[in-house]
């Protein structure tokens, strides 16, 4: 099947709509219009659907019209039917034949002359003609330059159209109404045509783009300011991108965005074109945060009535004056404005503002552009400004603001110089540009004296390391930060727990970290944030838990009560609900995703991405665990995107754990394959032991899947040898266990397998939950029937499904139903056994679990398993089985139905085992379930 190309990054609903609309042409005339501004990738989706109805077998006839060719006589007909005449002609009337012929410049004109009645109708047949054959596909893209004649063409066959499967895909500038368009919507019923608006690509999709076309990897600052000056249109910020590649990514405060070139000459252009006045007037709207008709009047000096010149801005298309508001109506060319200024023409006009705006953060900017060198007055100001902002939710505002007070602070006055440094790093990392928070507090950390200051400094430069990848570093600094800050027991604290969080390679050390912090908070005299004290005690629980020291409830039951129910007022709160969520996620994870749910809510309210990311995350590890798979599906990749924006490498390995997980559960191989070796080498990079656990975790489940033993044993072997290097001494986050026991035993390796279960058995003692009990009773099942004691497997067996049923995880109880139906057959209790796998293979269906439904279907087939009827199979097996048995391959069976060719077998493993056949030629032999 096509891939989608670059531009159609982030259209994952506009090709849904796509893939629907080519299902419905087979059963009747359809229409599917795909209108948006230039540039904004209309062609790409037109394109994409062009070659996804190749695939599926679709007779596609297109044309791509260009301005020039609109006086051009029928030229967009000669390229839609470009062939068809030879290929239908001898079924189609003489005058017909003759029509097409001579319009097509396929015979000289000799006759009469051409009829436009005569030349539809010819039209129409011949698509008619080819209807009867396969589906057929009219594309046109840019409807707005089709010529009149092919026009009237076009809506003559479309006002014909009864129950042929034939669709039309246009694609149209959204500023145009063409005459085509119209007579879509009169001539077929509303279920049937469709408008698809195509607005603009939202961050994550645009920062693919550009990583994609262009090859760089933009700070979010920069994304954002592309994205915000560019309306999302992929075009434009695909130009905008190559300005800014030969000098750098960044863009410098205070300078317009670069206008891309051939764009820049248009837009100049339309600026040009009006009065000097008015450009005047435009500038200081451009340099406003919220243009009004008021402030600018004020700002030039200008009487009442004298902006009436800005009517030709408006008539112009360049601006909208709504209620005294002005709005610029594209973000480009406020930016075109600002560019054909001077630099010191706009500090002229930063200066005016400044003395009229009312807001002190824009007052500050205004001042800060207006002027060079340093003023400890602007300065303060800035600053002013800058935490406003910060209180404000708006760190990326915050961060320019405190570059631009540093830019202004004298050069002898180092304690601010230093302060405002510090607070620049927290806002830039805030806002997603980790490689220049990193670089700022790098240089300034050296030159700070022990203290507070340099403590917190420290504490920020290791949250940086830590999100980048490095967990060792990150430990070290906070070691640093403790140094000056042993007079202050809460900052000690705070430094303690973030050592605690981030030294996830050494348990032992996040133990003790956390159990400091709890003993500082807890001294006589202290006084703390509840939730900073709810954070100690709810990390100290997890670390108790992953150390071997048991279910710490006591910790538990104060984190509980510490934590606000209004809401975090202080930074330790989020952590506390992430470490509770995260202790949920081991014995309550229905709550658990609850919980999840309600923070993806918050930080998507907040506008708090990483946050949104991170929840993301756990709700795609919580839906696959409790088997909504399609749903972890969406929020896996949506973890991925929303991370990839924040630059914090380190979660996104988990972000590709999530989605290597799923993708190994759904049998998507390729895939998961591919997500999973991505994140290793990120932890690998970064040297952690945390994530690459996790990953090799996904890794080795999928060699077990697909049977590759070796390749399990491998990844699986590396997970636990990486567990012990951590010291970690509960399964916790890191659940491989039971597939290496499972792999270990496959392996004929008893006595590993062995050890492997006292150790899991040992571990379920110390700290008893639903999913451990499960496991650890399946693994010895698994390694009693290894050992050929399989009456003890059946009773490990049957302790594990009763287990199952406190256990919501269908996935577990279907894997444990299948070792038990492989028990029972070893037994000669065939029967039962097919009883099992029966339901084992049903659970896998449900699930969407091809490479488990394989592993079920040939364990039935070795107890000889009855025959079974058509009726029972699903009906993507009804309809994968009759293409296959009417002659289709596997790969034109999955066009046909878009899906892959690896789920099209995954289905037939299904049908063969269902229906009691071997190969597909007993189906085609069978006719598939046509009996």
């Amino acid at each position: 099947m096509p891939t989608a190309p670059h531009g159609v990054l982030g259209r994952d609903a506009e090709l849904f709509e796509v893939k629907r609309f080519l299902v419905t042409i087979r059963s009747a005339p359809s229409a599917l219009v795909l209108a948006g501004s230039a540039g904004i990738g209309k062609t790409a989706i037109w394109q994409y659907a062009l070659g996804l109805a190749r695939a599926a077998g679709v007779e596609v006839l297109s044309c791509r019209p260009a301005e020039a060719e609109t006086s051009l006589t029928l030229s967009g007909l000669i390229d839609l039917l470009d062939g068809v005449p030879d290929r239908v002609g001898a079924a189609l009337a003489a005058p017909q034949r003759r029509a097409l012929e001579v319009a097509l410049l396929h015979r000289d004109a000799d006759g009469p002359d051409l009829d436009r009645r005569t030349l539809g109708v010819a039209a129409l047949s011949a698509v008619r003609v080819l209807a009867r054959q396969r589906p057929v596909l009219l594309a046109v893209d840019d409807v707005q330059w089709l010529d009149e004649p092919s026009t009237h063409v076009l809506n003559y066959l479309v006002r014909r159209l009864r129950d042929e499967p034939v669709g039309v895909l246009l694609a149209v500038r959204s500023d145009t109404t063409p005459e085509l368009l119209a007579q879509l919507g009169e001539s077929l019923p509303g279920q049937h045509s469709t408008l698809l608006r195509l607005g603009q690509l939202d961050l994550p999709a645009l920062r693919r783009l550009l990583l994609r076309r262009r090859g760089v990897e933009f700070a979010r600052p920069t994304l954002q300011r592309i994205h915000r000056a560019t309306g999302g249109n992929p075009l434009y910020a695909l130009e905008m991108a190559r300005t800014l590649v030969p000098s750098g990514t960044d863009l410098a405060l205070g300078d317009p965005e670069p206008v891309p070139g051939s764009l820049a000459d248009l837009l100049e252009h339309r600026v040009r074109a009006l009065p000097e006045p008015v450009r005047d007037a435009l500038l200081h709207a451009a340099l406003l945060a919220h243009p009004t008709v008021a402030t600018v009047r004020t700002a030039i000096g200008a009487q009442r009535g004298q902006l009436s010149g800005l009517t030709p801005a408006e008539e112009a298309g360049i601006i909208e004056i709504t209620d005294g508001r002005i709005r610029f109506t594209h973000p480009l060319l406020a930016s075109a404005v600002c560019a054909a200024a001077s630099a010191e023409r706009r500090q002229r006009v930063h200066r005016r503002l400044a003395g009229v705006v009312d807001d002190a953060e824009e007052r500050a900017r205004h001042l800060a552009l207006a002027e060079d060198g340093p003023d400890p007055r602007v300065a303060a100001l800035l600053e002013e400004g800058a935490r406003s902002a910060r209180r404000r939710g708006a760190p990326g505002t915050a961060a320019e603001l405190w570059t631009l007070a540093r830019r202004r602070t004298p050069t002898e006055d180092v304690t601010n110089l230093h302060r405002r440094a510090v607070a620049l790093g927290e806002c830039l990392f805030a806002a997603g540009d980790t490689g220049q928070a990193s670089e700022v507090l790098r240089a300034t950390v050296p030159e700070l004296p022990p203290g507070p200051v340099r403590s917190r400094a420290l504490l920020n430069l290791a949250e940086i390391v830590f999100y980048e990848g490095s967990t060792v570093e990150a430990s070290e600094l906070c070691q640093q930060a403790l140094v000056g800050a042993e007079t202050d027991p809460v900052l000690a604290a705070e430094v303690h727990l973030h050592r605690a969080w981030f030294a996830t390679h050494d348990a032992s050390v996040c133990l003790d970290s956390a159990q400091a912090a709890v003993d500082l908070l807890e001294r006589p005299g202290v006084h703390a944030e509840p939730e900073l004290r709810s954070c100690a005690f709810a990390v100290a629980a997890n670390y108790r838990l992953t150390n071997g020291r048991g279910i710490a409830t006591d910790y538990l039951e104060q984190a509980r009560r510490l934590l606000p129910a209004t809401g975090p007022r202080h930074w330790a709160g989020n952590p506390a609900r992430q470490a509770l969520g995260a202790w949920a996620k081991h014995f309550d994870p229905v709550r658990a995703r609850e919980f999840f749910q309600g923070e993806h809510r918050r930080a998507s309210e907040l506008g708090d991405e990483p946050g949104v990311g991170h929840a993301l995350m756990h709700l795609a590890e919580l839906d696959c665990w409790l088997g909504d798979w399609p749903r972890a599906r969406r929020e896996a990749l949506r973890s991925v995107d929303a991370i990839e924006l924040t630059g914090q490498r380190r979660w996104l390995g988990f972000g590709l754990y999530a989605r290597g997980l799923v993708q190994a559960h759904l049998g998507e191989v390729d895939e998961a394959g591919a997500a999973a070796r991505e994140g290793l080498a990120l932890a690998e990079r970064g040297d952690d032991p945390y994530v690459a656990t996790l990953l090799c975790q996904v890794l080795g489940f999928l060699g077990l899947s697909t049977g590759d033993l070796e390749s399990a044993d491998r990844h699986l072997s590396r997970a636990a040898a990486l567990v012990d290097r951590m010291k970690i001494k509960d399964p916790a986050r890191h659940m491989f266990q039971g597939d290496q026991i499972e792999t270990a035993a496959a392996l004929g390796l008893s006595g590993q397998a062995r050890q492997l279960l006292a150790r899991l058995r040992a571990r379920a003692e110390v700290a008893p939950r639903a999913w451990l009990l499960v496991v650890a009773d399946r693994s010895e099942a698994v390694v009693r029937a290894a050992e050929g004691e399989q009456q003890a497997a059946a009773r490990a067996a049957e302790r594990a499904l009763r287990s199952c049923a406190e256990l919501p995880m269908p996935f577990e109880r279907a894997r444990t139903l299948l070792v038990y139906g492989r028990i029972l057959r070893a037994r000669k209790l065939k029967a039962p056994a097919r009883d099992a796998l029966s339901q084992a293979g049903q659970l896998f269906d449900q699930l969407g679990a091809p490479l488990w439904s394989a592993r079920a279907g040939a364990e039935l087939d070795r107890c000889g398993q009855r025959q079974a009827t058509a009726g029972e199979l699903t009906p993507t097996e009804r309809r994968v089985s009759d293409l296959v048995a009417a002659g289709l391959t596997n790969t034109e069976v999955g066009a046909r139905m878009f899906i892959s060719a690896k789920t099209v077998e995954a289905n037939l493993t299904r049908i063969y085992r269902k229906l009691g056949v071997r190969n597909r030629r007993d189906l085609v032999k069978l006719g598939g379930t046509r009996r």
